[in-house]
């Protein structure tokens, strides 16, 4: 457990720079292409290989095989697109784009999964199975990116 600790205590600083550039970049629901290729950039240096694959052009969903022998797939999930709001926080990561914020999290769900998925690159030796890291595109709208995701076929062979 020290392990973990030590790891999710190296990937802060990373974490918070993914955050931060997520949130400088928002995109609004079936635009966020543009976040999508930023994550798929990040998971190609992850330190264990990733099979990652585009189901849409603004969705990213990368699997992790563990090292441990066969087991069940897992998913976790964080959705990447903003809202239609203007940012008027001054920090100096405030939104870049006019009218578009992230106000509702989604750029630190997405980093923190980036987190996640790197720890467990540096522990996938005791992991069975396969971790499914899914990156959601039009969370906040209907029809929804998760219903498009699941008619693609993302969660086939996640133990639900």
């Amino acid at each position: 457990m020290a392990r973990i600790q030590n790891l999710i205590s190296a990937v802060q600083p990373e974490v918070v720079q993914w955050r931060r550039h997520i949130h400088e970049n928002p995109y609004l629901a079936y635009e966020e292409q543009p976040t999508a290729d930023y994550v798929a950039s990040i998971l190609q240096a992850m330190p264990a290989p990733l099979d990652i694959r585009r189901p849409t052009p603004n969705s990213v969903v990368a699997d992790l095989r563990g090292g441990a022998g066969e087991g069940p797939m897992y998913a976790l999930r964080a959705d990447m697109d903003a809202l239609p709001l203007q940012e008027e926080s001054g920090e100096p990561f405030s939104s870049k784009r006019p009218g578009v914020m992230h106000a509702c999290g989604h750029d630190a769900h997405t980093a923190m999964l980036l987190g996640a998925v790197k720890v467990l690159c540096q522990v996938k030796d005791k992991i069975r199975g396969t971790v499914r890291f899914i990156f959601q595109h039009a969370e906040e709208v209907i029809p929804s990116g998760a219903k498009q995701l699941v008619q693609l076929g993302v969660l086939e062979g996640v133990k639900m």
